[in-house]
């Protein structure tokens, strides 16, 4: 596990997404494994991570050479893919839609500061696709998918739900294929799980692991791709 300042705010995949750097007072944590949803369709691509990255990980060996004339990108909308009878399935559809839309509010203000957000294809641009995952048992694709929420909005709207003294379900798996927009060339994918730890600051939200997990995914992604695939080095 890579260590992070513990005086700023966890920045995420995903990678989603594509790596982790958690300091040990963080109240989340890279999980053991990670299951395959099927988000991905073709996960014969993806390895073992490395320490500092996703559990599950493909990076394009070409992207170091071609990732500079990438300059816009394309936030497909974020689906759910859960287990039947799950924590997350039997959730309201207004929660439901508050956590995509809060990963899809994450990963536009990251990915946003070093790329423009375009919404069709056009030379330089890689598509994104996302999914909130379980990690166990039989998967089916609920009917939620996220609206693009100004994150102000989204952070808003997040401290609306009632609190409580316990997280969420205290576990967040997600994952990210990442494209070519016009040729639809794989450039990579991660599937990672990501569960609460005990915290001296304590949880002040249900949905805390889980949001911190989005956040933490979504910077990570946007890191690794404006340094060509390269991990952080702290």
């Amino acid at each position: 596990m890579v260590r992070a300042s513990n005086n700023k705010k966890i920045i995420a995949t995903f990678v989603l997404t594509l790596a982790l750097s958690m300091s040990a007072c963080t109240p989340i944590k890279q999980a053991r494994d990670v299951d395959q949803s099927g988000f991905l369709g073709d996960y014969s691509m993806l390895q073992e991570g490395k320490d500092g990255e996703a559990l599950k990980i493909y990076i394009n060996p070409q992207y170091q050479q071609s990732c500079k004339g990438y300059d816009k990108v394309i936030i497909e909308p974020v689906t759910m893919w859960v287990r039947d009878k799950s924590d997350l399935a039997d959730l309201s559809a207004a929660d439901r839609q508050t956590l995509v839309n809060h990963l899809h509010g994450s990963l536009v203000n990251e990915i946003g500061k070093h790329y423009q957000v375009v919404s069709t294809p056009q030379p330089g641009t890689l598509r994104i696709k996302t999914a909130i995952t379980e990690a166990e048992g039989s998967w089916v694709a609920l009917d939620t998918v996220s609206s693009f929420v100004p994150q102000l909005l989204v952070m808003s709207k997040l401290k609306e739900i009632a609190t409580g003294t316990g997280s969420f379900v205290g576990k967040a798996s997600g994952e990210a294929d990442i494209t070519d927009a016009i040729t639809g060339e794989r450039i990579a994918a991660a599937a990672d799980r990501i569960v609460g730890a005990k915290s001296v600051t304590g949880v002040t939200s249900k949905w805390d692991d889980v949001t911190r997990a989005f956040d933490f995914w979504a910077g990570r992604m946007a890191y690794r791709l404006v340094n060509c695939g390269a991990k952080p080095t702290e």
